[in-house]
């Protein structure tokens, strides 16, 4: 009697055992193990997530590593002008931005420089550094607008705003490509009087010079680009024996900005 308790005992615990075993497969390890597989199927891509990752970053690092030398020389170079308040130096995204305020360069109400050509001498120095090698500069203005003054024939029209801001880039960049400044690196700008609250300490009446990267042509475009010339070259090579005379090439250049 006292065997067949302990036998319906024990198989009583192998049923329980049994039981929990395949509530633990079903309900734990079945999707444990089906999370594993897709982890596992899933680490190339992710590798390949980690490489493409490492070497965006590499990129910025490099598409940025001028940036600190460049502000640092700037803002060395207009010590004296940043510190009473006539010029100040930020960085925004990949650009160096420098503000410096009218007076400095030009004869008020006009695109005359002043007497004093310090400044001028170290803008020209500044912008042919090897540290914005290779950079696009832009020059731009923002001023207000003058009114007439004067009698009879030394009598000065009106100028508005936009015109005066674009002779004075255009006559600060003539100055810096004559000093030696690549021609193919400036660009002439005109800012309008009211300029958007961005965090500028000077706001308006300025001259407002930009060094940033060219523009790189994406990658994409030149793969597209490569793509299409494709059927062109096939079909020439199984053109019949009367062979058909193939159209030209139109020759596609990148697009020189415009200079003011």
């Amino acid at each position: 009697m006292l065997m067949k308790i302990v036998t319906y005992v024990l198989i009583a615990l192998l049923v329980v055992t049994l039981g929990a075993a395949a509530f633990f497969y079903l309900n734990y390890y079945q999707p444990m193990a089906a999370d594993y597989a897709r982890m596992k199927a899933g680490i190339p891509e992710l590798d390949k997530a980690k490489a493409e990752l490492k070497k965006i970053k590499e990129k910025e690092s490099k598409e940025t590593a001028w940036l600190s030398p460049a502000v640092d020389a700037v803002s060395s170079s207009l010590s004296n002008e940043i510190k009473n308040g006539k010029a100040e130096v930020l960085t925004a995204g990949n650009k160096v931005i420098v503000n410096i305020a009218e007076d400095e360069l030009f004869m008020p109400g006009s695109y005359t420089f002043i007497k004093d050509d310090r400044l001028r001498r170290v803008l020209d120095s500044l912008l042919r550094d090897e540290k914005v090698k290779g950079k696009i500069i832009t020059i731009g203005n923002t001023t207000q607008s003058v009114p007439a003054h004067g009698k009879g024939r030394k009598k000065i029209p009106a100028k508005d705003a936009r015109t005066l801001a674009a002779d004075r880039s255009a006559a600060l960049v003539k100055y810096l490509e004559k000093s030696g400044v690549s021609q193919d690196a400036l660009v002439a700008a005109a800012y309008s009087s009211k300029q958007p609250e961005i965090g500028f300490k000077l706001k308006d009446h300025k001259t407002v010079i930009i060094i940033e990267n060219p523009p790189a042509t994406p990658s994409s475009a030149i793969k597209q680009g490569a793509s299409k010339e494709a059927p062109a070259t096939k079909a020439s090579t199984t053109a019949s024996a009367a062979p058909q005379k193939q159209p030209k090439g139109i020759p596609i250049q990148p697009a020189q900005p415009k200079t003011n």
